[in-house]
């Protein structure tokens, strides 16, 4: 299993990654704020809907009061963040979340994928050890 702090030394790039060997959130935590990084948890294993999830981005993110709990209020959050420091983001529980509501997980890894694009400055990791179809694509590490 690769560190996630000898990825950040190697410069892992802004993307969204499953990452089957994750270790657990505090070792996360502890690698990412050693290498410069903030650090968000992302666990929707009691999530089960849009709302729920969007609460749990209010909570982890941080985000503002007037956060609408919509997607564009979401893509517009995390776009307005990306001025501040780098962050990590390990998103755990997610097959749970898949399980309940597809759509769900669906839109919200194009607004993570679409803001490490035009912010660069997270790097998703979804600790799943099997890639359910969904995230066939994303990148392993």
């Amino acid at each position: 299993m690769t560190s996630l702090r000898a990825l950040l030394e190697e410069g892992l790039r802004p993307g969204v990654y499953r990452w089957p060997q994750a270790p657990g959130a505090n070792d996360v935590r502890r690698d990412a704020e050693a290498e410069g990084f903030g650090f968000v948890l992302l666990d929707t294993g009691e999530i089960h809907d849009k709302a729920g999830f969007l609460d749990l981005c209010a909570t982890a993110f941080d985000l503002p009061r007037w956060f609408g709990r919509n997607w564009d209020a979401l893509a517009d959050s995390l776009s307005d963040r990306s001025t501040g420091s780098p962050e990590v983001v390990l998103w755990t529980g997610l097959r749970n979340l898949l399980e309940h509501d597809h759509d769900t997980v669906d839109v919200a890894l194009q607004i993570f994928g679409e803001d490490t694009t035009n912010s660069g400055q997270l790097r998703v990791l979804i600790a799943e050890e099997t890639a359910p179809d969904l995230l066939s694509s994303l990148p392993v590490l």
